[in-house]
């Protein structure tokens, strides 16, 4: 991936976490469009991103499945986004359709990055497992969730999941990166040993 575009989406998504750490409160408060209009925003850039980089990289038919849940990403964004209009009845619809798109995207990264990838980064492939199981149970629970208050408590934790999840979606590739190094010295301190 190029360095500048990680770089700059490293600063908006971990931007992006702080705030949502800051003001989780006012987005749950406030009127239910900011908070449409918040995760409409994050599952629109997923499906971008599901998108553009299989067709920059000439991968389109080895990444069908990924195009195809960015597909899916952009459709679910824009009923986010323009057609509910985020007010208190329309909480069920959010948080279903917020919490189906949690569990397919997590179930598509439990299959990219933990079991395509646990020998080459096996601590960090167990680490986003556990990020990725997580983040189903809660999705789970704001599905079956049945008062309205409920609802709202399980919409408000998966708020603030959504800020940790931006901030370490941007931060396993150096994550990665650092558990490369390691293996590499440690393999280096067994071989001359």
């Amino acid at each position: 991936m190029n360095k500048t575009y990680r770089l700059i989406k490293l600063f908006i998504f971990v931007v992006a976490g702080i705030l949502i750490f800051v003001f989780n409160k006012q987005l749950m408060s406030s009127s239910g469009a900011i908070l449409n209009g918040l995760v409409g925003t994050v599952m629109f850039y997923y499906g971008i991103e599901g998108i553009l980089i299989p067709v920059f990289t000439k991968k389109v038919k080895k990444e069908a499945l990924r195009v195809l849940n960015g597909s899916i990403n952009i459709l679910f964004a824009v009923i986010m986004i323009f057609v509910l209009e985020g007010n208190t009845e329309e909480l069920r619809i959010v948080c279903v359709l917020w919490a189906v798109w949690s569990i397919m995207r997590e179930g598509q990264e439990i299959v990219e990055k933990v079991f395509n990838r646990i020998k080459r980064h096996p601590v960090t492939s167990i680490i986003n497992l556990l990020e990725s199981l997580t983040i189903i149970f809660f999705s789970i629970e704001m599905i079956i969730a049945k008062t309205p208050h409920e609802l709202e408590h399980h919409a408000h934790v998966h708020l603030i999941l959504l800020g940790v999840e931006l901030i370490i979606e941007v931060l396993w590739e150096y994550f990665d990166e650092l558990e490369e190094r390691y293996i590499k010295k440690r393999n280096r301190v067994k071989h001359d040993a």
